[in-house]
């Protein structure tokens, strides 16, 4: 008995063929890589501005209480502070006090700051900046991030 054999044909890829297919792809995620995380970083510094906006938010809104409003003209009708300042004061008195609790009751004293230059800017501490003018005009920013900053092309300031 005669046995056959079937010719077994080019049955894959060959090695250089399978190298040039990762080599191409190595060139594209390294062409690209840099986009993508240029791209998260602008999203991040798009969400810092966004809660720098719902601090500022409502903190006007607390100031349209009445007995918040009060204890900030008996307080000399400015205010400078920090937002961890207001959540970490156990013993606040007067305007920071009605703050706090108009505050809380919001949910913005736990907020975080997630870009790059704003962990920078405020050494890991979260600083997030409160200004109340006595014209009630309120400014809500992270200390030593500007618009001429290198790193950031914007300004992470809400008023």
């Amino acid at each position: 008995m005669k046995k056959t054999q079937k010719k077994l044909g080019n049955k894959g890829f060959s090695l250089v063929e399978l190298i040039v297919v990762i080599a191409i792809m190595a060139v594209l995620v390294g062409v690209l890589a840099p986009t993508l995380i240029r791209n998260v970083e602008k999203s991040r510094e798009s969400t810092d501005l966004q809660t720098l906006d719902s601090i500022r938010s409502c903190v006007t809104t607390a100031l349209s209480v009445e007995s918040v409003n009060a204890e900030l003209v008996n307080a000399g009708g400015t205010y400078s502070g920090t937002l961890k300042s207001i959540q970490d004061d156990t013993s606040a008195t007067g305007f920071v006090k009605e703050l706090k609790d108009e505050l809380s009751s919001d949910g913005v004293l736990n907020a975080t700051l997630k870009s790059k230059v704003c962990k920078e800017a405020s050494k890991g501490n979260n600083t997030i900046q409160i200004s109340i003018t006595s014209d009630n005009k309120v400014a809500v920013y992270v200390p030593g991030v500007t618009k001429n900053d290198t790193k950031s092309k914007i300004d992470m300031s809400a008023e």
